[in-house]
C-alpha cells in the first residue's frame, strides 16, 4: 500500500511539472488540469519554477514540499516501513524549520528567498511528511489485517468498526 501511495503521489508530482512542458508546446488541453493544483497552492508565477515561460503547477516551496514528500514515501517504503523505525518528532520539528523560517521573513520585513533555494528548503520537510505518511498508511494496513485475523468471518460474527 506504501508503493501504492508512492505511485500515486509520483503521478500527482509528474503532472505538476508536465503542465508546463505541455502548455511550452501548445496543448491548451493541460490548463484545466492545472485547476486540479488550485486548492492545494496560491499558483503565483513569479513564486514558481519555469519551464519556457511557463509556470509548474505549484510555487516552489510547494515543489520542494511535494518532491520531499514524493521521496519519503519511497524511502520509507524501503528502510523504515514495518521494521520498527520511525522518526523522532523532533525531526520533523527541525526538517520544517527551514521552510517555517522562509516563511516567516517576508513577515518580519526581510526578503524571502528565491525560488530555487525556497525549493531545497522545503525538501525536509516533505521527505519528513512523507515518512510520517508511509508510517500512517502502513499502520493503517497492518491495524486492518489484525482485526480481520481476530475476527471470524461465519454468520453471526461481530464485525468491527474497521470492517465496516
Amino acid at each position: 500500500m506504501v508503493l501504492l501511495a508512492a505511485s500515486l503521489a509520483g503521478l500527482f508530482v509528474l503532472g505538476a511539472f508536465l503542465i508546463p512542458w505541455l502548455e511550452a508546446r501548445g496543448a491548451t488541453a493541460a490548463t484545466p488540469f492545472r485547476l486540479v493544483y488550485a486548492p492545494l497552492c496560491h499558483q503565483i508565477d513569479s513564486r514558481s519554477l519555469q519551464y519556457e515561460s511557463h509556470a509548474v503547477a505549484v510555487c516552489a516551496r510547494c515543489s520542494g514540499l511535494y518532491l520531499g514528500g514524493l521521496a519519503g514515501l519511497l524511502l520509507a517504503a524501503g528502510f523504515v516501513v514495518g521494521r520498527g523505525r520511525a522518526p523522532r518528532p523532533l525531526w520533523f520539528a527541525v526538517a520544517v524549520a527551514p521552510t517555517l523560517i522562509d516563511a516567516l521573513l517576508p513577515r518580519v520585513g526581510w526578503v524571502g528567498l528565491p525560488n530555487g533555494p525556497r525549493l531545497l528548503s522545503a525538501l525536509p520537510a516533505g521527505l519528513m511528511a512523507g515518512v510520517f505518511l508511509a508510517i500512517g498508511v502502513y499502520d493503517l494496513v497492518a491495524s486492518r489485517k489484525t482485526i480481520r485475523s481476530r475476527g471470524s468471518s461465519g454468520p453471526g460474527a461481530v464485525v468491527e468498526e474497521w470492517d465496516g
